[in-house]
Parts: C-alpha cells; sequence; structure tokens
C-alpha cells in the first residue's frame, strides 16, 4: 500500500495510470525473427510477413505480457505510445533521457577503440556512450 502511495505522487505515474489505450506500431511490436525455432526445434518459415506475425500474436481480444510506455504526448487523447518488442521491454536505455548520471550500467558493448585510448560503448538500442581513457580504470598505469 505505501509502494502504491508513492507511486501515485509521481504526477507522471498518476497521468499514466488514467490510460486506457496503448498503442503499438507494428515496427515496435515484435523484434525480427532471424534464424529462430519453434517450440518443437524446427526452423520456422521464413515467407511470414510481419504484418501476419502481427496479426497472430495481436488478435482481437488477446493480452499482451509487458509494454513500455514510449510518450505519452497523447494522453489528452487517452492513448499512450508503447513498445512490446523484447529488446525494446528489455533494454534499460532507449534514448540518451534514460541515462542516469552515477548509475552503474554492466556489461555494456564496447563499439570501437578510440584514438585517445578511450572507448565507444552502446548503451542499447542505438544509443552510444564514450568513456574517456582518464575513467576507464581505478589506478593509472
Amino acid at each position: 500500500r505505501d509502494l502504491s502511495n508513492n507511486l501515485m505522487s509521481i504526477c507522471e505515474y498518476k497521468a499514466a495510470s488514467k490510460v486506457l489505450t496503448a498503442y503499438v506500431h507494428i515496427s515496435k511490436s515484435i523484434d525480427p525473427e532471424n534464424n529462430k525455432s519453434n517450440k518443437k526445434g524446427k526452423p520456422q518459415a521464413k515467407h511470414r510477413t510481419p504484418e501476419a506475425l502481427f496479426a497472430r500474436h495481436f488478435s482481437i481480444n488477446s493480452r499482451v505480457k509487458s509494454l513500455r510506455i514510449l510518450s505519452t504526448s497523447n494522453l489528452i487523447d487517452g492513448i499512450a505510445s508503447c513498445a512490446t518488442a523484447k529488446s525494446i521491454v528489455n533494454a534499460h536505455v532507449l534514448t540518451h533521457e534514460d541515462i542516469v548520471p552515477g548509475k552503474i550500467y554492466r556489461n555494456v558493448p564496447v563499439i570501437q577503440l578510440l584514438d585517445g585510448g578511450g572507448v565507444l560503448v552502446d548503451l542499447g538500442l542505438g544509443t552510444k556512450g564514450i568513456i574517456p581513457a582518464m575513467h576507464l580504470f581505478d589506478k593509472a598505469s
């Protein structure tokens, strides 16, 4: 009960809790199925179009297991823009606005080594960050 009271004090949560409809664009609904297998271990048919996959996963009266609200700019109409693709739902960072100063991000892939000794990292879904050489190690070599 304390948790729900704390959440209701946040104006964004209060506004999002009133949303009755969520819009999912087909491009953010399902991750591309590259070489995935079905439940029996057989490769899935490659001829399925995104529209066919969308229709299969989002039929009328079906329930969405998880989604991520991406935008509440249409809240005046009672509609939130969201995504259901697992890569988006599970991503820690979608945009630079999602980055929290001081937060520790683990298992971040290095994209490129920079000339000055720093590295370029991928924080998720194309959001990149630079780690200068002076911040890579605790002690100087």
